[in-house]
């Protein structure tokens, strides 16, 4: 069984959930290709997060993840254009 009470919150912050948010938007991107949605997804649900389940300090690190997630769009969205650019020279 999973023991929870021994979680490291700050460890959950600074470094889970900027990793966790970084990998879900290159998923989104990836299935969606609109990076305003990704960000308002995410902006969203970090903000609804932060009256939830942390409390209103939490609200500059909805800023910084969407940040973070707004890095990982545009990551994804050149590596898509990479492929596509090698894919178009092949032919």
């Amino acid at each position: 069984m999973l023991n929870l009470n021994n979680v490291d919150p700050m460890g959950l912050v600074l470094f889970t959930l900027p990793l966790l948010i970084f990998a879900i938007s290159i998923a989104m991107q990836f299935i969606f290709k609109k990076r305003l949605v990704i960000l308002f997804i995410t902006f969203v649900c970090c903000l609804i997060s932060t009256f939830t389940i942390f409390n209103s300090s939490f609200l500059i690190y909805c800023f910084i993840y969407t940040f973070i997630s707004l890095l990982g769009t545009f990551i994804c969205d050149l590596v898509l254009r990479i492929k596509n650019n090698f894919i178009r020279k092949r032919k």
